[in-house]
């Protein structure tokens, strides 16, 4: 059987983690011998990477770096406990990421299996990208590119030298591609586009799984899928809602996700009184009968490399309103199977007046969706043929 390791971050809730569940889903296990290294335990998918996977921790499981020393020390492994101590404490020292990253590649030992493919599975300027070049030896080595690279310009200055000796950089859309092309002309012919997996089968059984919305609540439900954090947008909803609920539209918006801007959400829904209004449900491992049951999703994106929580929304047919994020038009064709609004608070208030107001194009847009949705199985084959 062929090997093939994917390093990422932590199996959290997120649109990249979802996406490599789904391509875990993809790969032949009769054929392929894959194992998914993280940088911790403990992420609300974990336990949906499928049992053939071997799942393992770069950092080992110590609680702290003095564990790991001590440990080191006792088993006779002198020298990797004095690389582990020195190399902790410059990555402490140092404020840049690029740098703390390029350390704890230093003190974390060399994975010891030989592998056919190897893969740096995250956002463009992060660990995996280092670790997968510095610690594991492969036969071929693939980075995969999440996000919009014009986001992380700065960041990623440092990591120019390890995208040239990767084999082949697959980018999450046609515009992440042109992202990164412009920052990296000379990676231009090892670089293609590969779109995220959406296992269809499997989420119509997760469906079944769960009862959704449990208000009773029978107005218009709006969703939002994603991490509240500033990327996502949520902090246009409130003044959105506010005007919503001024000219006397019978709505809720929920959002499913959870982030460091909880706190600051939860002081505007208090601040003006939106408790009723704006829901805020947390982290769901699975979201998809909400999605099955709202009425209208939006997503409010400031910026996203391909966005997986607005293909879910595809696949379920849903009427969506987007903001004009790179690659949104990848998937979204304004005003036939939905609406593509700049970031801009009065823009999605008018746009989400249109549809609640509109039942005959919230229906049209369903219908496209229908025609439209593609299965993009075949992607995995694009992975497949890097391994040799």
């Amino acid at each position: 059987m062929k090997k093939i390791v994917i390093v990422t971050r932590r199996m959290v809730m997120g649109g990249i983690e979802k996406a490599l569940i789904s391509m875990l889903n993809s790969i032949p296990k009769d054929k392929y011998d894959v194992t998914v290294l993280v940088m911790g335990m403990g992420g609300e998918l974990e336990n949906e990477i499928p049992d053939h996977v071997k799942v393992e921790c770069i950092y080992g499981y110590e609680n702290t770096t003095v564990d790991k020393i001590w440990n080191y020390t006792k088993n006779g492994k002198f020298i990797l406990a004095v690389k582990t101590g020195w190399y902790t404490i410059l990555a402490k020292k140092t404020k840049n990421v690029f740098k703390q990253e390029w350390y704890h590649s230093k003190f974390i030992p060399k994975v010891k299996s030989e592998y056919d493919l190897a893969i740096a599975y995250h956002v463009p300027a992060s660990f995996p990208v280092v670790f997968v070049m510095n610690n594991i030896k492969a036969k071929s080595k693939i980075a995969w590119i999440h996000a919009d690279v014009s986001q992380y310009v700065e960041e990623l200055k440092p990591y120019n030298k390890f995208y040239e000796k990767y084999d082949k950089i697959f980018c999450v859309s046609e515009n992440a591609k042109k992202q990164f092309n412009d920052l990296y002309p000379h990676l231009k012919e090892k670089t293609s586009i590969f779109y995220n997996l959406m296992d269809r089968e499997q989420m119509e059984k997760l469906v079944a799984e769960n009862n959704g919305f449990d208000d009773s609540f029978n107005g218009i439900r709006i969703l939002t899928v994603g991490r509240l954090t500033k990327e996502k947008g949520h902090d246009l909803i409130p003044s959105i809602l506010i005007k919503l609920k001024e000219e006397g539209y019978r709505v809720r918006w929920y959002c499913i996700g959870d982030g460091d801007r909880r706190l600051e959400l939860e002081h505007s829904i208090k601040q003006y009184g939106l408790e009723e209004y704006f829901i805020l449900l947390g982290t769901k491992t699975n979201p998809y009968p909400y999605i099955r049951q709202c009425d209208i999703y939006v997503q409010p994106s400031r910026h996203e490399g391909y966005c997986l929580s607005l293909a879910e929304a595809r696949t379920f047919n849903k009427p969506i309103i987007t903001t004009d994020f790179f690659a949104a038009r990848e998937q979204i064709e304004n005003e036939q199977n939905g609406l593509i609004v700049n970031f801009d608070e009065n823009e999605m208030y008018q746009a989400l007046k249109t549809l609640i107001n509109n039942q005959t194009l919230r229906t049209k847009f369903e219908n496209n969706l229908k025609k439209n949705n593609v299965e993009m199985a075949n992607e995995i084959k694009k992975v497949l043929d890097c391994v040799y």
